[in-house]
């Protein structure tokens, strides 16, 4: 059996989604023979340790005046095109309804839909000035695509109730695989971190809530040796307002920056934090469409306390014996949390080993994998 995988997203790269990617990968890579994957060129120097069984196919784009949606439809034709060629049965997992468009008139591929996020919500983020007819047009195509695969695959229960109450899709067609972790040997402290930190990695997007945790440090000044670490996953011109706020904030002697890290280095700084924190924010992003985010479940891996915001995408992945909960978008709240951690070391490592135990049981990326090949089985 021949698998085919599409994403309209670089790969790999820092990213969590470049992560996910990776491991569902190894998933395909373990019951197909052959595993073609068709993305956007990604950081060619990140080494994601792939089987020999999967291809990479890169694209990229000559005419860099090329908008978003001029650039959608020629990956959609892209991935038409590659999938045509061979016509070998297999099946099709697509990202995103750009790829979707390139898989679901094949007659050789069953399909699967992996619904991380959904282009009607995410765009309009992105593109505040789409107008509402466009955003319809865009709802159909995600309506086309859900209702053509053969099966859903999704890593919230938000998702998938929100699939079924919007788009009427039957429950029995999607499956809940969350995302995953890897657990890693402790390792020493990296070199030049201060005495104590607070760290935040991951995306630097207006719902990931990274305004809301530097606000909170306002209410912290009391604690002189306390810094932010902040691990971005994306290049540091995506940084370029939060350090207009940080210096607004008059905090830049606490705050270190660091970008696109390898997950060894990542892994360091997180298991030395006090805490991780994870401040989502309301909105539809998170509130309606769900996600399931991977730098809870990393720092849950690494055996640092998790402080976040409390909402049904993270009360899937943790409980009040786990986690410490604080109400989305107050700041006041957050800097009560990092303070209850700061001044409580044995309860909140207490928190921490629960959460461990709980990674083990339910969220390494050998239970993604393991549901991942079962329902490709199921489809075969």
């Amino acid at each position: 059996m021949k698998s085919y995988y599409a994403s309209f997203d670089a790969f790999p790269t820092s990213k969590g989604a470049s992560t996910h990617i990776c491991h569902s990968l190894q998933a395909l890579s373990g019951i197909a023979d052959k595993v073609d994957v068709y993305c956007l060129q990604g950081n060619s120097a990140m080494d994601h340790r792939l089987a020999e069984n999967i291809n990479i196919y890169p694209f990229f784009y000559e005419n860099e005046t090329q908008n978003y949606l001029e650039r959608a439809r020629l990956f959609s034709e892209k991935v038409y095109h590659c999938t045509a060629l061979s016509h070998e049965k297999g099946i099709g997992q697509f990202r995103d309804i750009w790829s979707g468009l390139g898989m679901i008139k094949q007659a050789h591929l069953k399909t699967v839909f992996e619904v991380n996020a959904l282009t009607s919500i995410e765009l309009p983020v992105r593109f505040p000035l789409l107008t509402p007819a466009l955003i319809a047009e865009i709802r159909n195509i995600e309506l086309t695509c859900l209702e053509a695969c053969d099966h859903i695959v999704t890593p919230s229960a938000v998702t998938k109730k929100y699939l079924t109450e919007q788009f009427s899709i039957n429950r029995e067609k999607i499956s809940v695989i969350p995302n995953g972790a890897e657990a890693v040997p402790k390792t020493d402290k990296p070199v030049g971190l201060p005495a104590e930190y607070i760290v935040y990695f991951g995306a630097l997007q207006p719902w990931q809530g990274l305004d809301v945790l530097l606000k909170s440090f306002r209410y912290l000044k009391d604690y002189e040796n306390l810094s932010l670490v902040i691990c971005s996953s994306v290049k540091e011109k995506a940084a370029k307002p939060y350090h207009k706020l940080i210096e607004h904030l008059g905090i830049q002697d606490q705050v270190i920056f660091r970008y696109e890290l390898e997950k060894d280095d990542l892994y360091a700084i997180i298991q030395h934090a006090k805490a991780s924190v994870a401040p989502l924010k309301f909105g539809d992003r998170n509130v309606v469409q769900g996600c399931c985010p991977i730098k809870i479940l990393e720092s849950m891996a690494c055996k640092t306390p998790v402080i976040a915001a409390e909402l049904s995408v993270t009360k899937e992945l943790l409980t009040e014996e786990e986690a410490f909960f604080f109400w989305p978008e107050d700041e006041q709240d957050l800097s009560r949390c990092i303070r209850f951690v700061l001044d409580n070391p044995e309860p909140a490592h207490e928190k921490a080993d629960h959460a461990f135990n709980r990674f083990r049981q339910q969220f390494t990326w050998n239970h993604h994998n393991e549901n991942l090949q079962k329902v490709y089985q199921n489809l075969m």
